[in-house]
């Protein structure tokens, strides 16, 4: 998304922070998913088939999204977030969002009823842009390409970072999704699943550092979503 009042781009990584960014610099536009705003680049567009909003660096710059002059002018910034909490949050959010069940490895793996949602890039209910791993998002040519990376984690004192480089005077209010009420992310795995995260996102693991924190009790290890 791209606010030229304050002069910045917000690379939006599914899951980390995204809809509490669009009320605060947007919060007097309708902003829809299926509604193409190529002014604030927000929604679904047909042409490049992707949701504007969770597009990469490189999708941005290389499909003209952004110009290279603008991407270098504005201030660039993105939140990241501990892959296995990312991964368990987006799997109960697409389960709701799209109406399907299933099993966590059949999400992670983009198989079984969740296969079409997460592999058909030609319906506009494609949704597999959530299972990239979070660097591809603010990388090009394999470097950092943006100026601040914050933490899901610290979202309080990181924004209130961003917020300075901006020169915004104003509180930021999250907007609390109902479903971080749910216990601790950790207690929604088997030993299996665990793997399978840091297999799938080892690079996001060993580029933001992040490790499993493990609050588990004894039956989690042995849960219904493996």
């Amino acid at each position: 998304m791209i606010d030229h009042k304050h002069r910045c781009i917000f690379i939006h990584i599914p899951k980390c922070a995204g809809t509490s960014m669009k009320y605060f610099f947007f919060p007097d536009q309708d902003i829809h998913w299926f509604n193409p705003d190529y002014k604030v680049i927000h929604g679904y567009c047909p042409k490049r088939k992707f949701f504007m909003q969770h597009a990469t660096t490189d999708q941005l710059l290389d499909t003209a999204l952004v110009d290279q002059a603008v991407w270098t002018s504005y201030y660039t910034f993105t939140f990241v977030r501990n892959p296995w909490d990312r991964a368990i949050s987006d799997y109960f959010w697409l389960m709701r969002d799209q109406n399907i069940k299933g099993r966590f490895s059949d999400y992670l793996h983009a198989r079984g009823p969740f296969e079409e949602v997460l592999n058909n890039q030609d319906i506009p209910q494609y949704r597999g842009d959530h299972l990239r791993p979070q660097t591809d998002y603010f990388t090009r040519t394999g470097e950092r390409a943006i100026d601040f990376v914050g933490r899901f984690e610290n979202f309080s004192s990181d924004i209130a970072h961003v917020l300075e480089q901006l020169r915004i005077d104003r509180s930021f209010e999250t907007r609390v999704n109902k479903a971080s009420k749910r216990k601790h992310y950790s207690r929604y795995f088997s030993d299996n699943m665990i793997a399978d995260v840091a297999s799938k996102y080892q690079e996001d693991i060993a580029e933001l550092g992040y490790s499993f924190d493990d609050q588990r009790k004894w039956k989690d290890r042995f849960n219904f979503l493996r």
